[in-house]
Protein backbone atom coordinates (compact mmCIF):
# COMPACT_ATOMS: atom_id res chain seq x y z
CA UNK A 1 0.00 0.00 0.00
CA UNK A 2 1.30 3.44 -0.90
CA UNK A 3 1.96 6.11 1.74
CA UNK A 4 -0.91 8.25 0.31
CA UNK A 5 -3.35 5.39 0.52
CA UNK A 6 -2.31 4.75 4.13
CA UNK A 7 -2.93 8.37 5.06
CA UNK A 8 -6.37 8.27 3.42
CA UNK A 9 -7.31 5.14 5.38
CA UNK A 10 -6.23 6.71 8.65
CA UNK A 11 -8.24 9.89 7.89
CA UNK A 12 -11.38 7.88 7.12
CA UNK A 13 -11.01 5.89 10.33
CA UNK A 14 -10.71 9.07 12.39
CA UNK A 15 -13.68 10.65 10.63
CA UNK A 16 -15.80 7.60 11.32
CA UNK A 17 -14.85 7.70 14.97
CA UNK A 18 -15.67 11.39 15.31
CA UNK A 19 -18.96 10.94 13.46
CA UNK A 20 -19.89 8.09 15.76
CA UNK A 21 -19.24 10.18 18.88
CA UNK A 22 -21.22 13.08 17.50
CA UNK A 23 -24.15 10.79 16.79
CA UNK A 24 -24.07 9.41 20.35
CA UNK A 25 -24.01 12.94 21.79
CA UNK A 26 -27.28 13.75 20.08
CA UNK A 27 -28.87 10.37 20.74
CA UNK A 28 -30.28 9.10 24.09
CA UNK A 29 -27.56 8.68 26.72
CA UNK A 30 -25.56 5.47 26.36
CA UNK A 31 -22.78 6.12 28.87
CA UNK A 32 -23.87 5.13 32.40
CA UNK A 33 -20.42 6.04 33.74
CA UNK A 34 -20.95 9.66 32.65
CA UNK A 35 -24.72 10.26 32.86
CA UNK A 36 -26.88 10.53 36.04
CA UNK A 37 -29.65 8.02 36.45
CA UNK A 38 -33.11 8.40 37.98
CA UNK A 39 -35.16 11.59 38.37
CA UNK A 40 -35.08 14.56 40.76
CA UNK A 41 -38.07 14.36 43.11
CA UNK A 42 -39.78 17.07 45.15
CA UNK A 43 -40.99 16.17 48.63
CA UNK A 44 -43.33 18.00 50.97
CA UNK A 45 -43.36 17.45 54.73
CA UNK A 46 -45.08 19.05 57.71
CA UNK A 47 -43.14 19.67 60.93
CA UNK A 48 -44.82 20.65 64.18
CA UNK A 49 -43.05 22.60 66.92
CA UNK A 50 -41.44 20.54 69.65
CA UNK A 51 -44.35 19.57 71.93
CA UNK A 52 -44.95 22.14 74.63
CA UNK A 53 -42.11 24.36 73.43
CA UNK A 54 -44.22 26.94 71.56
CA UNK A 55 -44.95 29.62 74.14
CA UNK A 56 -46.02 33.27 74.42
CA UNK A 57 -44.06 35.77 76.46
CA UNK A 58 -45.50 39.15 77.48
CA UNK A 59 -44.18 42.50 78.68
CA UNK A 60 -41.92 43.54 75.80
CA UNK A 61 -43.30 46.98 74.85
CA UNK A 62 -45.58 49.00 77.14
CA UNK A 63 -48.29 51.42 75.97
CA UNK A 64 -46.23 54.50 76.86
CA UNK A 65 -43.29 53.20 74.79
CA UNK A 66 -45.30 52.28 71.69
CA UNK A 67 -44.89 53.88 68.30
CA UNK A 68 -48.47 55.22 68.43
CA UNK A 69 -51.35 55.65 70.87
CA UNK A 70 -54.86 54.33 70.29
CA UNK A 71 -58.23 56.07 70.37
CA UNK A 72 -61.52 54.31 69.62
CA UNK A 73 -65.27 54.59 70.10
CA UNK A 74 -66.99 51.27 70.62
CA UNK A 75 -64.57 49.38 68.42
CA UNK A 76 -64.82 45.62 69.12
CA UNK A 77 -66.82 46.24 72.29
CA UNK A 78 -64.06 48.45 73.68
CA UNK A 79 -63.13 52.08 74.18
CA UNK A 80 -59.63 53.59 74.07
CA UNK A 81 -58.50 57.05 75.15
CA UNK A 82 -55.19 58.72 74.37
CA UNK A 83 -53.39 60.60 77.13
CA UNK A 84 -50.69 63.27 76.74
CA UNK A 85 -48.85 65.26 79.39
CA UNK A 86 -46.73 68.17 78.16
CA UNK A 87 -43.49 69.49 79.58
CA UNK A 88 -43.93 72.40 81.97
CA UNK A 89 -44.26 75.86 80.44
CA UNK A 90 -42.08 78.47 82.20
CA UNK A 91 -43.69 81.45 83.91
CA UNK A 92 -41.22 83.89 82.33
CA UNK A 93 -38.85 84.27 79.40
CA UNK A 94 -35.31 85.64 79.55
CA UNK A 95 -34.71 88.82 77.53
CA UNK A 96 -31.49 90.80 77.88
CA UNK A 97 -30.38 88.74 80.88
CA UNK A 98 -33.66 89.39 82.67
CA UNK A 99 -36.59 87.03 83.24
CA UNK A 100 -39.74 88.74 82.08
CA UNK A 101 -43.41 87.87 82.42
CA UNK A 102 -45.56 87.48 79.36
CA UNK A 103 -49.18 87.52 78.24
CA UNK A 104 -50.61 84.62 76.25
CA UNK A 105 -52.34 85.84 73.09
CA UNK A 106 -53.33 82.43 71.65
CA UNK A 107 -52.49 78.76 71.93
CA UNK A 108 -52.21 75.91 69.46
CA UNK A 109 -52.53 72.18 70.15
CA UNK A 110 -51.42 69.85 67.36
CA UNK A 111 -51.90 66.10 67.02
CA UNK A 112 -50.49 63.71 64.44
CA UNK A 113 -52.98 61.36 62.82
CA UNK A 114 -51.00 58.24 61.95
CA UNK A 115 -53.78 55.95 60.70
CA UNK A 116 -57.55 55.77 60.53
CA UNK A 117 -60.28 53.65 59.03
CA UNK A 118 -60.66 55.29 55.63
CA UNK A 119 -64.07 53.64 55.18
CA UNK A 120 -65.57 55.61 58.09
CA UNK A 121 -66.53 59.30 57.70
CA UNK A 122 -67.43 62.02 60.15
CA UNK A 123 -64.36 61.60 62.36
CA UNK A 124 -64.09 64.10 65.19
CA UNK A 125 -61.45 64.23 67.94
CA UNK A 126 -62.30 65.68 71.37
CA UNK A 127 -59.60 67.18 73.58
CA UNK A 128 -60.20 67.23 77.35
CA UNK A 129 -58.11 68.84 80.06
CA UNK A 130 -57.23 66.33 82.76
CA UNK A 131 -55.21 66.14 85.97
CA UNK A 132 -51.61 67.32 85.22
CA UNK A 133 -50.29 64.63 87.58
CA UNK A 134 -51.49 61.86 85.26
CA UNK A 135 -49.01 58.98 84.91
CA UNK A 136 -48.45 55.87 82.81
CA UNK A 137 -50.31 53.85 85.45
CA UNK A 138 -53.61 55.64 84.71
CA UNK A 139 -56.63 53.39 84.21
CA UNK A 140 -59.57 53.74 81.89
CA UNK A 141 -61.89 54.48 84.82
CA UNK A 142 -59.60 57.19 86.23
CA UNK A 143 -59.45 58.98 82.86
CA UNK A 144 -63.06 58.46 81.82
CA UNK A 145 -64.43 60.12 84.95
CA UNK A 146 -62.56 63.30 83.99
CA UNK A 147 -64.06 63.48 80.49
CA UNK A 148 -66.96 65.76 81.36
CA UNK A 149 -68.37 68.60 79.22
CA UNK A 150 -66.75 71.24 81.44
CA UNK A 151 -63.30 69.76 80.70
CA UNK A 152 -63.57 69.98 76.90
CA UNK A 153 -60.80 72.10 75.41
CA UNK A 154 -61.91 71.81 71.80
CA UNK A 155 -63.14 69.40 69.14
CA UNK A 156 -61.35 68.83 65.85
CA UNK A 157 -63.36 67.81 62.80
CA UNK A 158 -61.05 65.68 60.66
CA UNK A 159 -61.73 65.99 56.92
CA UNK A 160 -62.89 62.72 55.35
CA UNK A 161 -60.08 63.13 52.81
CA UNK A 162 -57.36 63.29 55.48
CA UNK A 163 -55.95 59.83 56.20
CA UNK A 164 -52.70 60.90 57.86
CA UNK A 165 -51.24 64.22 58.90
CA UNK A 166 -51.39 67.03 61.45
CA UNK A 167 -54.67 68.27 62.92
CA UNK A 168 -54.91 71.43 65.04
CA UNK A 169 -56.98 73.20 67.65
CA UNK A 170 -56.41 76.98 67.86
CA UNK A 171 -57.55 78.72 71.04
CA UNK A 172 -58.09 82.48 71.27
CA UNK A 173 -59.97 84.98 73.42
CA UNK A 174 -62.12 83.42 76.12
CA UNK A 175 -61.16 79.91 75.02
CA UNK A 176 -57.64 80.51 76.36
CA UNK A 177 -58.98 79.93 79.87
CA UNK A 178 -59.33 76.24 78.94
CA UNK A 179 -55.53 75.90 78.83
CA UNK A 180 -54.65 78.62 81.33
CA UNK A 181 -51.58 77.85 83.45
CA UNK A 182 -51.57 80.35 86.33
CA UNK A 183 -48.35 81.40 88.05
CA UNK A 184 -47.28 78.88 90.64
CA UNK A 185 -49.36 76.05 89.18
CA UNK A 186 -46.36 74.22 87.78
CA UNK A 187 -47.15 75.10 84.18
CA UNK A 188 -48.11 71.53 83.18
CA UNK A 189 -50.95 70.83 80.76
CA UNK A 190 -52.32 67.31 80.35
CA UNK A 191 -55.00 66.27 77.88
CA UNK A 192 -57.02 63.18 77.01
CA UNK A 193 -58.34 62.48 73.52
CA UNK A 194 -61.58 60.69 72.64
CA UNK A 195 -63.32 60.43 69.30
CA UNK A 196 -66.65 60.18 67.53
CA UNK A 197 -67.52 58.92 64.07
CA UNK A 198 -70.51 57.76 62.04
CA UNK A 199 -69.90 54.18 63.20
CA UNK A 200 -67.57 52.45 65.68
CA UNK A 201 -63.99 52.95 64.62
CA UNK A 202 -60.52 53.83 65.83
CA UNK A 203 -57.43 55.89 65.03
CA UNK A 204 -53.74 55.78 65.83
CA UNK A 205 -52.14 59.04 66.99
CA UNK A 206 -48.46 60.02 67.14
CA UNK A 207 -46.10 59.19 69.98
CA UNK A 208 -42.81 60.32 71.52
CA UNK A 209 -40.94 57.17 70.52
CA UNK A 210 -41.80 57.65 66.85
CA UNK A 211 -41.02 61.37 66.93
CA UNK A 212 -44.62 62.18 66.01
CA UNK A 213 -45.89 63.33 69.40
CA UNK A 214 -48.18 66.35 69.90
CA UNK A 215 -47.12 69.93 70.62
CA UNK A 216 -48.54 72.70 72.78
CA UNK A 217 -47.58 76.14 71.45
CA UNK A 218 -48.27 79.41 73.32
CA UNK A 219 -48.01 82.65 71.34
CA UNK A 220 -47.05 85.33 73.86
CA UNK A 221 -46.29 89.05 74.15
CA UNK A 222 -43.49 90.29 76.41
CA UNK A 223 -43.50 93.80 77.82
CA UNK A 224 -39.91 95.05 77.87
CA UNK A 225 -40.10 98.48 79.60
CA UNK A 226 -36.38 99.31 79.35
CA UNK A 227 -36.58 99.11 75.56
CA UNK A 228 -39.95 100.74 75.17
CA UNK A 229 -41.23 97.90 73.01
CA UNK A 230 -43.25 94.73 73.17
CA UNK A 231 -41.91 91.49 71.80
CA UNK A 232 -43.89 88.58 70.45
CA UNK A 233 -42.58 85.08 70.80
CA UNK A 234 -43.81 81.51 70.91
CA UNK A 235 -43.24 78.95 73.63
CA UNK A 236 -43.43 75.35 72.40
CA UNK A 237 -43.81 72.39 74.72
CA UNK A 238 -43.51 68.79 73.56
CA UNK A 239 -45.16 65.90 75.34
CA UNK A 240 -43.29 64.41 78.28
CA UNK A 241 -45.65 61.43 78.50
CA UNK A 242 -47.98 59.63 76.15
CA UNK A 243 -50.05 56.54 76.75
CA UNK A 244 -53.55 55.21 76.20
CA UNK A 245 -56.11 53.48 78.38
CA UNK A 246 -58.49 50.71 77.32
CA UNK A 247 -61.88 49.80 78.72
CA UNK A 248 -61.26 46.09 78.24
CA UNK A 249 -58.02 44.18 78.19
CA UNK A 250 -57.21 40.58 77.32
CA UNK A 251 -54.83 38.33 79.21
CA UNK A 252 -52.83 35.77 77.22
CA UNK A 253 -54.11 32.22 77.69
CA UNK A 254 -51.41 29.76 78.70
CA UNK A 255 -52.48 27.10 76.19
CA UNK A 256 -52.59 29.47 73.18
CA UNK A 257 -50.13 31.71 71.35
CA UNK A 258 -50.85 35.43 71.82
CA UNK A 259 -49.07 37.96 69.62
CA UNK A 260 -49.42 41.73 70.08
CA UNK A 261 -51.57 43.44 72.69
CA UNK A 262 -50.05 45.60 75.43
CA UNK A 263 -47.69 45.19 77.06
CA UNK A 264 -46.89 43.36 73.86
CA UNK A 265 -46.64 39.58 73.61
CA UNK A 266 -44.34 37.60 71.35
CA UNK A 267 -44.47 33.90 70.53
CA UNK A 268 -41.42 31.63 70.55
CA UNK A 269 -41.60 28.54 68.31
CA UNK A 270 -38.97 25.78 68.41
CA UNK A 271 -38.57 23.12 65.72
CA UNK A 272 -36.33 20.16 64.98
CA UNK A 273 -35.60 19.59 61.30
CA UNK A 274 -35.47 15.89 60.32
CA UNK A 275 -31.89 14.74 59.82
CA UNK A 276 -32.25 13.96 56.07
CA UNK A 277 -33.46 17.53 55.43
CA UNK A 278 -30.85 19.08 57.69
CA UNK A 279 -27.94 17.14 56.18
CA UNK A 280 -28.37 17.13 52.43
CA UNK A 281 -31.76 18.34 51.15
CA UNK A 282 -32.24 21.41 49.03
CA UNK A 283 -35.00 23.46 50.61
CA UNK A 284 -37.27 24.91 47.95
CA UNK A 285 -39.76 26.62 50.24
CA UNK A 286 -40.69 26.73 53.93
CA UNK A 287 -44.05 28.12 55.06
CA UNK A 288 -45.15 28.72 58.63
CA UNK A 289 -48.87 28.00 59.05
CA UNK A 290 -50.82 29.40 62.02
CA UNK A 291 -54.47 28.77 62.80
CA UNK A 292 -56.27 31.66 64.57
CA UNK A 293 -58.30 30.63 67.62
CA UNK A 294 -60.95 33.20 66.59
CA UNK A 295 -61.46 35.78 63.81
CA UNK A 296 -58.83 38.52 63.95
CA UNK A 297 -60.61 41.81 64.50
CA UNK A 298 -59.04 45.18 63.69
CA UNK A 299 -59.22 48.17 61.38
CA UNK A 300 -59.76 46.82 57.85
CA UNK A 301 -57.70 49.56 56.23
CA UNK A 302 -54.91 49.45 58.82
CA UNK A 303 -53.92 45.76 59.03
CA UNK A 304 -51.02 44.86 61.33
CA UNK A 305 -47.85 43.14 60.23
CA UNK A 306 -46.92 39.68 61.51
CA UNK A 307 -43.15 39.33 61.70
CA UNK A 308 -40.89 36.30 62.26
CA UNK A 309 -37.22 36.67 63.22
CA UNK A 310 -34.48 34.10 63.47
CA UNK A 311 -32.86 33.72 66.90
CA UNK A 312 -29.19 34.34 67.57
CA UNK A 313 -29.41 32.18 70.71
CA UNK A 314 -32.24 30.41 72.50
CA UNK A 315 -32.56 32.05 75.92
CA UNK A 316 -36.31 31.81 76.21
CA UNK A 317 -38.14 35.13 76.53
CA UNK A 318 -34.80 36.99 76.48
CA UNK A 319 -33.56 35.36 73.29
CA UNK A 320 -31.67 37.84 71.07
CA UNK A 321 -33.04 38.02 67.54
CA UNK A 322 -31.41 38.89 64.26
CA UNK A 323 -31.42 42.36 62.75
CA UNK A 324 -30.39 40.99 59.36
CA UNK A 325 -33.30 41.65 56.99
CA UNK A 326 -32.47 38.48 55.07
CA UNK A 327 -33.66 36.41 58.02
CA UNK A 328 -36.75 38.41 58.91
CA UNK A 329 -40.07 37.41 57.34
CA UNK A 330 -43.23 39.53 57.50
CA UNK A 331 -46.68 39.83 55.99
CA UNK A 332 -49.95 41.60 56.78
CA UNK A 333 -52.67 39.79 58.70
CA UNK A 334 -56.11 39.46 57.10
CA UNK A 335 -58.33 41.42 59.51
CA UNK A 336 -61.68 39.74 60.17
CA UNK A 337 -60.53 36.32 59.02
CA UNK A 338 -60.09 33.05 60.92
CA UNK A 339 -58.42 31.31 57.98
CA UNK A 340 -54.95 29.80 58.27
CA UNK A 341 -52.20 32.45 58.25
CA UNK A 342 -49.23 31.55 56.05
CA UNK A 343 -45.81 33.20 56.33
CA UNK A 344 -42.89 32.46 54.01
CA UNK A 345 -39.91 31.65 56.27
CA UNK A 346 -37.73 29.95 53.66
CA UNK A 347 -34.65 32.07 54.38
CA UNK A 348 -34.90 31.37 58.13
CA UNK A 349 -35.14 27.58 57.67
CA UNK A 350 -32.25 27.60 55.20
CA UNK A 351 -30.23 29.41 57.87
CA UNK A 352 -30.97 26.61 60.36
CA UNK A 353 -29.74 24.12 57.79
CA UNK A 354 -26.52 25.95 56.96
CA UNK A 355 -25.39 27.18 60.41
CA UNK A 356 -25.24 24.55 63.13
CA UNK A 357 -24.87 27.13 65.91
CA UNK A 358 -28.20 28.77 65.14
CA UNK A 359 -31.18 27.44 67.15
CA UNK A 360 -33.99 26.04 65.04
CA UNK A 361 -36.46 28.54 66.45
CA UNK A 362 -38.09 31.86 65.62
CA UNK A 363 -39.86 34.69 67.43
CA UNK A 364 -43.22 36.03 66.22
CA UNK A 365 -44.24 39.63 66.93
CA UNK A 366 -46.91 42.05 65.74
CA UNK A 367 -46.20 45.48 64.28
CA UNK A 368 -46.86 48.20 65.27
CA UNK A 369 -45.95 46.67 68.61
CA UNK A 370 -48.28 47.60 71.50
CA UNK A 371 -50.14 49.93 69.13
CA UNK A 372 -52.50 47.77 67.09
CA UNK A 373 -56.22 47.16 67.45
CA UNK A 374 -55.65 43.56 66.30
CA UNK A 375 -54.64 41.05 68.97
CA UNK A 376 -54.36 37.66 67.26
CA UNK A 377 -54.34 34.39 69.21
CA UNK A 378 -53.18 31.18 67.53
CA UNK A 379 -53.35 27.50 68.34
CA UNK A 380 -50.52 25.76 70.17
CA UNK A 381 -49.17 22.28 70.79
CA UNK A 382 -50.25 22.85 74.41
CA UNK A 383 -53.91 23.25 73.41
CA UNK A 384 -56.37 20.38 73.73
CA UNK A 385 -57.96 21.34 70.41
CA UNK A 386 -56.38 20.95 66.96
CA UNK A 387 -54.66 23.94 65.43
CA UNK A 388 -50.99 23.81 66.45
CA UNK A 389 -48.48 25.71 64.28
CA UNK A 390 -47.02 23.83 61.34
CA UNK A 391 -43.91 24.27 59.28
CA UNK A 392 -44.51 23.03 55.74
CA UNK A 393 -41.20 22.34 54.01
CA UNK A 394 -40.85 21.59 50.30
CA UNK A 395 -37.43 20.15 49.43
CA UNK A 396 -35.36 18.18 46.92
CA UNK A 397 -33.34 15.12 47.82
CA UNK A 398 -29.77 14.86 46.48
CA UNK A 399 -29.80 13.91 42.78
CA UNK A 400 -29.15 10.16 42.42
CA UNK A 401 -26.13 9.22 40.30
CA UNK A 402 -25.66 5.70 38.89
CA UNK A 403 -22.52 3.83 39.80
CA UNK A 404 -20.28 2.99 36.84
Amino acid sequence: MSRAAGRLGLFLALAAGITGCQERLTAPAECPELCPGGESRVFDTVINPLPGSDTSHSGFVARQAAGAVLVSNGLFRSQDRAVYRFNARPDSIEVRDTLRAYTVDSALLTLNLIARDTLVDGLKLYLYRIDPAVSAEATFASIEQQLVPEAIIDSIAVPDTLNTGVVRALLQGEDLAKVDLPLGSGGVLAVAVSMASEQPSGVRLGSLVAGTGPTFVSFVTLDVPDTGSARRQSVTRAAALNTYVSESTTMPQPDLLAVGGEPSSRALLRFDLPQPIEDSATIVRATLELLPASPMVGLPTDPPLLQAKALLADLGAKSPVTTDERFIASDTLPVGSADTVRLDVTSIVRLWQSVDERPEALFLSLLPEAASFTRPVFGSTRSATPGAPRLRVTYLKPFPFENP
